[in-house]
């Protein structure tokens, strides 16, 4: 029994980084339908700085009982942005915003109703349902005084000026460090505000956490998400049969968005990914299994589906009627328009597994042939197929290695739209005329442990695998990657002439940065309605102190 208390023990270490990430908010009152902004603050407790360790945070929004919607959010130095659609469907009331790392999953007692979560109001305006013992009716003047109570005056403004002049924004830095931050113009509709806490309550906190002890089993997601499943469908006698094969999840893509893992004892895979942008289809299979084995790769949910206590009761009035009329309008009109005109993808770190060594054959109409046996011999001079015992192909890459250019002798890899091929017969019997072009890369490549000579990737005009059946064991799912980082670049609604627009939140932008001195000067086109703008920032210093800024202005 002493034994193994003290295994347990050596298995929580005290020396991991603690985490605590912090959510800013476009805003916090919401119709459901509607799109949620939020940028991510993650900081090193012990320094009170960013940190360089997760490369991704897990976000989740509660009601009293359960997870209702979920997210990812990518973090490159301790910073990242997304966006997570509040479902329809949610009855009116407060909910709660949660956010963690890895590191958090790890850490023994870690308490996810702290600072780190915040409180977000949802009014459902086609449905009646509210959400149990969760709303308050008050008349309009008890509804005034929370709205002027939940005002929170923001901590010293001084190094970051915000002002705003005929439709442009002007934000100064005037402290003598860099400043990252977020930035956001809604309309101030009269709604009370959460009394969340600030960014400055929250790196006040985040500086008071002490040691803390982890789990060494849960690792921490330095590249980007691991990816973590197992294999269902086997019996012990089987195990053995997987042991040390490989299994693979991949997309259907024209680049490299394919990872491996090894079967372990337990018959459990993880995949260490450079983090998965957008919610794909992804293809899960197992390298050399016996079709006849019904066995296949089952994903898990990284999400802690976290327990968290029920948000104060959500205080309704009559005079809200029309404020959340012009919402529901709000809402529909973004729905419909906002998708390719307002928002503004910001750029990512990409992953690139082949790199920039790359050998392209298009197959256009004067180089078509019947068979693909064809286009290798006729057309293709980096590649070979050699016919083996059983009278299947074995497909060659003439490898790049300097002065010699050698045919691989060890497996090669097939890809069709980026999918991989095990057995390269498929390819051998893959209708040439539906391949677009021949991506070869003539060297040697290590996808997670999994080392091939040469990898050629057979890009569809489809991108999509026109025509290809895969095998029993392989399960296609849809995977929910991290949120694309976005901007809400506040241009003009599309449609005709003298189209209502309704939008409230004007402007955000996630990941703004500026170094002392600096003036970001920002064009920002106000909506045809009349109404009071709230401009708000939250942002911290490369030393980690808080910077929050507010101002308000009319329009007509």
């Amino acid at each position: 029994m002493l034994l193994t208390a003290l295994l347990a023990v050596a298995g929580l270490a005290q020396d991991r980084v603690v985490e605590r990430t912090y959510l800013s908010t476009d805003r916090d009152v919401y119709v459901a339908g509607e799109t949620l902004w939020y940028s991510a603050f993650c900081l090193d407790a012990a320094k009170g700085t960013l940190t360089t360790v997760s490369s991704v945070a897990y976000v989740e929004l509660h009601d009293a009982e359960k997870m209702v919607a979920s997210g990812k959010v990518a973090l490159l130095n301790g910073r990242g942005a997304g966006q997570l659609t509040i479902p329809g469907s949610l009855p009116t009331g407060n909910y709660r915003l949660v956010v963690y790392t890895s590191q958090n999953k790890a850490e023994q007692g870690y308490d996810y109703n702290g600072l780190a979560s915040k409180t977000v109001s949802v009014f459902n305006v086609f449905s009646a349902d509210r959400v149990k013992d969760g709303v308050e009716l008050v008349d309009a003047e008890e509804y005034e005084r929370c709205r002027i109570k939940s005002v929170i005056p923001g901590p010293d403004r001084a190094s970051l000026n915000v002002v705003w002049r005929d439709s442009v924004l002007e934000v100064t830095n005037n402290g003598a460090s860099r400043a990252t931050f977020s930035l956001s113009v809604t309309h101030d509709d009269g709604f009370a505000s959460n009394g969340n806490p600030t960014i400055a309550d929250f790196t006040a906190q985040a500086r008071r956490v002490g040691p803390r002890s982890f789990d060494n089993s849960i690792l921490p997601d330095f590249e980007g998400e691991i990816i973590r499943g197992h294999i269902s469908g086997f019996s012990e006698e089987i195990l053995p049969k997987l042991l040390g094969k490989f299994a693979f999840i991949s997309t259907p893509s024209t680049k490299s968005d394919v990872y491996s893992s090894v079967i372990d004892t337990d018959g459990k895979v993880a995949f260490f990914t450079g983090n998965i942008y957008g919610t794909k289809e992804y293809i899960c299979e197992i390298e050399g299994i016996d079709p006849s084995l019904n066995c296949f790769i089952e994903l898990e949910s990284p999400f802690v589906n976290a327990k968290v206590a029920a948000p104060e009761k959500l205080r309704m009035s009559e005079s809200l009627r029309e404020p959340l009329r012009a919402r529901s309008v709000a809402m529909q009109i973004e729905r419909h328009f906002t998708s390719d005109t307002l928002l503004d993808p910001l750029s990512v770190r990409q992953c690139g597994l082949f790199g920039e060594h790359e050998i392209v054959y298009h197959l256009d109409d004067y180089t078509r042939f019947t068979t693909m046996e064809e286009v290798l011999i006729e057309f293709v001079a980096e590649m070979r197929a050699r016919r083996r015992s059983d009278g299947s192909r074995d497909i060659q890459i003439r490898l790049d290695n300097g002065s010699l250019a050698l045919f691989s002798s060890m497996p090669t890899l097939m890809l069709l739209d980026g999918v991989p091929v095990f057995d390269q017969q498929k390819i051998m019997d893959y209708d040439p005329l539906l391949v677009e072009s021949i991506h070869i890369y003539p060297q040697t490549y290590y996808i997670g442990s999994r080392s091939y000579e040469g990898i050629a990737n057979f890009v569809t005009y489809k991108h999509n695998l026109p025509g290809f059946q895969f095998g029993g064991n392989v399960r296609v799912i849809d995977f929910q990657g991290v949120s694309w980082p976005t901007s809400f670049t506040g241009q003009a609604l599309r449609g005709e002439e003298g189209y209502p627009d309704y939008r409230q939140t004007v402007y955000w932008h996630p990941l703004l940065n500026l170094a002392p001195g600096q003036t970001l000067v920002i064009p920002c086109k106000m909506p045809d309605y009349a109404g009071r703008f709230k401009v708000s920032l939250e942002g911290l210093t490369a030393e980690g102190s808080p910077l929050q800024a507010e101002t308000s202005f009319s329009s007509k």
